[in-house]
């Protein structure tokens, strides 16, 4: 008997079992455990290996922001953007929704280093290359550092998280900041977590994959009511943009995205949690890529895992389509090239309605599409107008609302304008969807 308690107590395994033992300590030093597919890949991954594709990773992802994406003579601030480059100049407005006050004081800080208002654009490009590395490093001490990596990668090229990397608008910092909460912790992910969610609401419901410190983002979510949101502003109802929005899963991200569904169990999760972001954004009445950001980053991690348990090859694929479509979107940065409308008769057509692309806004010069799609605007012949400006990606988000109207509709051309500030090209809308009551 004593010598069989000896035997368990203060004695190194050998043999099989103590070979075994060690391969599991050696796994768990790497990140990496066995229930962490791959993990014995990232057995030989070292620190110096790991740090050195971090630093890489950040300025591949600087590089694609910076120099890749940005034209920097196609460069203007629009739209919500203006407050921001008046708060860099000393001249901050008034905080409201479209001017965070958070931002305010760090724009207006940074006014008082340099004149230079490319620094807008250079502060975000940073930012936005951090919040990639910080994918890697909270997928890394998940699901190992090679896998790691491999997410940041694939998030280095999604193409509307570099392009939102070049506004000082606040989504990449609030989705920066909420990345990082995931490799943080607990405490500190909370208030990284609250932070981001004062930046930017929808972000408190991804945070919930945090767990409980996740919860932060209510807090966070609760202060943006209390000091941004803009009490004067009424939402369309859900019944009214809900069937219009639910059809835009391509603002998740390019349809090379869906190769994180072959991730296995462990990918499911998130999948799941970015199809939630979507059905989230669909209820704002404005649903744009920037809303489903987060949920275009979780797409990114879950085809990682993919590609981890598929092959590289898949990796491969995924990059390439992702690096596609951020070529696109780096054609159509602040591009101010006018539309082609020679051959085209004048338009719109006599006894057409012409119909706005905008959610439903008081005052506006010509309904909303949604009154026509929802049949409360009833009409033979229906027109929208499109200029250059639904075609520029920008921070404004008009090209969002265009790519839209291209999935609602059969758009047939009906005339143009060239008279105007801007030509003009009309489209004759076609619903593609059974059109609906919003009242039931």
């Amino acid at each position: 008997m004593a010598r069989a308690r000896g035997s368990g107590s203060g004695r190194k395994p050998s043999g099989k079992r103590g070979r075994e033992s060690r391969e599991r300590a050696l796994r768990r030093k790497n990140h990496g455990s066995r229930t962490s597919p791959g993990a014995g890949a990232d057995a030989s991954f070292g620190r110096g290996r790991w740090w050195g594709g971090l630093a890489a990773l950040f300025l591949g992802a600087l590089a694609v922001r910076l120099l890749w994406v940005v034209h920097w003579d196609r460069l203007r601030f629009d739209g919500h953007d203006r407050l921001y480059l008046r708060a860099f100049r000393g001249d901050p407005p008034d905080p409201s929704a479209a001017a965070h006050p958070g931002l305010l004081v760090v724009y207006e800080a940074l006014g008082r280093i340099t004149d230079d208002p490319r620094a807008l654009v250079v502060l975000a490009g940073l930012i936005g290359a951090l919040g990639v590395v910080g994918v890697a490093v909270a997928a890394g001490r998940r699901y190992g550092r090679a896998t790691g990596l491999a997410a940041g990668a694939l998030v280095a090229l999604l193409g509307e998280h570099a392009a939102w990397s070049t506004t000082p608008y606040p989504v990449i910092a609030g989705l920066t900041l909420l990345t990082w909460a995931f490799a943080a912790p607990g405490p500190v992910a909370a208030a990284l977590v609250a932070l981001a969610a004062w930046l930017r609401p929808e972000l408190a419901l991804p945070a919930l994959l945090r767990g409980r410190w996740g919860l932060g983002g209510a807090i966070g979510a609760l202060a943006w009511l209390l000091t941004v949101r803009d009490p004067g502003w009424q939402p369309a109802g859900p019944l009214l943009v809900l069937p219009a929005n639910l059809p835009m899963l391509r603002f998740l991200g390019p349809p090379v995205l869906a190769l994180g569904l072959l991730g296995g169990r462990r990918a499911w999760p998130l999948v799941g949690m970015a199809l939630l972001v979507h059905l989230q954004g669909s209820l704002f009445d404005d649903y744009g890529a920037r809303h489903a950001l987060a949920g275009g980053v979780l797409l990114a991690v879950a085809t990682a895992l993919a590609a981890r348990r598929w092959g590289r090859g898949l990796l491969v694929v995924a990059a390439l389509g992702l690096a596609w479509d951020t070529a696109g979107i780096a054609r159509a940065w602040y591009d101010r090239a006018p539309l082609d409308v020679a051959g085209l008769p004048p338009g719109p057509p006599e006894g057409c309605v012409e119909v706005s692309e905008e959610p439903p806004l008081p005052g506006q010069a010509h309904p909303s599409h949604l009154r026509y799609l929802s049949g409360e605007l009833q009409a033979d012949c229906v027109v929208w107008g499109e200029e250059f400006w639904h075609r520029q990606w920008s921070s404004r988000g008009l090209r969002d609302r265009a790519r839209r109207m291209r999935t609602l509709y059969h758009l047939e051309p009906a005339g143009a304008r060239a008279d105007g500030p801007t030509p003009r090209r009309y489209w004759r809308l076609l619903p593609r969807l059974p059109r609906w009551r919003a009242g039931g």
